[in-house]
């Protein structure tokens, strides 16, 4: 009988065991303060089809905090006493940082660029654009980690998101007209003030939208956006006086060209090119 008994409460035992601590984490009341996914997860949690990919797992109720999968599976994801390395997986290459790689987060696997793909933003600050070629380093907004578990990268204050610090002289230029500091609204994520988008003499000094399309078109910075005319208004020099005003390269070679295309190398480096001159009195 003592038998019989035993082996009931060892089966209530480890049912409950298994409901603890199996199958995914649905619901963000599901989870305890320091979160940790232990036993196994359900087949469909390596499937990227199914609605219960630990990606989603891992993104959507542990706030991309991934360290406590080295509970079980290791501190360098080699299988730990599970015996299933996650290194090996096909998709985490531990040569590239397995399943802490920065391109797995956020960023292209296939390219291994670790900056987010979603917005064009972050390639034409990292990489240039169509308009100026200057590129500002990650580090210029943003406190880099030092590894992956790193407060500044994760943390349960603000999990999944990266905060924006100002630290580039480029944004910062001042001019005679250049009116406050650098600032990014977090709320909007909106940039306001910076010299990249005119603010300095002459300039519209335009607040713009990091997830916007079309932020930076002729006319948006210095001039009209809405006709697309790159040309300021008074006091700066106007058609009644000099008729070839419009024509921007008059003045202004080599930052434009007489197509009024700017040139990459030239515009938008924080300084005003006259007459082939150099001002520094603007």
């Amino acid at each position: 009988m003592k038998t019989v008994v035993h082996a009931t409460l060892l089966s209530m035992l480890a049912i409950a065991l298994l409901a603890a601590c199996s199958s995914e984490l649905k619901d963000v009341d599901d989870l305890p303060a320091d979160p940790v996914l232990l036993g196994p997860h359900g087949g469909e949690y390596a499937n990227p089809e199914s609605a219960d990919f630990h990606a989603k797992d891992i993104s959507q109720h542990l706030g991309w905090d991934i360290t406590s999968c080295r509970t079980c599976h290791g501190v360098d994801y080699n299988g730990g006493y599970t015996g299933v390395s996650c290194n090996t997986s096909g998709c985490h290459v531990a040569a590239a940082g397995g399943p802490e790689a920065c391109a797995l987060c956020h960023g292209d696997v296939a390219t291994n660029k670790i900056y987010p793909q979603w917005y064009s933003s972050h390639a034409t600050h990292l990489e240039g654009g169509v308009t100026s070629s200057t590129t500002i380093p990650c580090s210029n907004c943003h406190t880099l980690p030092e590894n992956y578990s790193d407060p500044v990268h994760i943390d349960k204050t603000t999990p999944g998101k990266a905060e924006v610090h100002f630290s580039n002289v480029l944004a910062a230029t001042q001019t005679l007209g250049t009116t406050g500091t650098p600032t990014f609204n977090d709320a909007d994520a909106t940039c306001a003030n910076v010299y990249c988008h005119g603010n300095f003499t002459n300039g519209n000094n335009k607040t713009v939208a990091w997830k916007g399309a079309d932020q930076a078109k002729c006319g948006s910075c210095h001039g009209d956006e809405t006709s697309g005319s790159g040309l300021p208004p008074a006091p700066h020099p106007q058609s009644d006086r000099y008729p070839n005003i419009n024509d921007c390269s008059f003045c202004h070679r080599p930052a434009i060209d007489k197509d009024g295309n700017p040139d990459p190398a030239t515009h938008v480096n924080g300084i005003l090119d006259v007459f082939g001159t150099q001002r520094t009195d603007w």
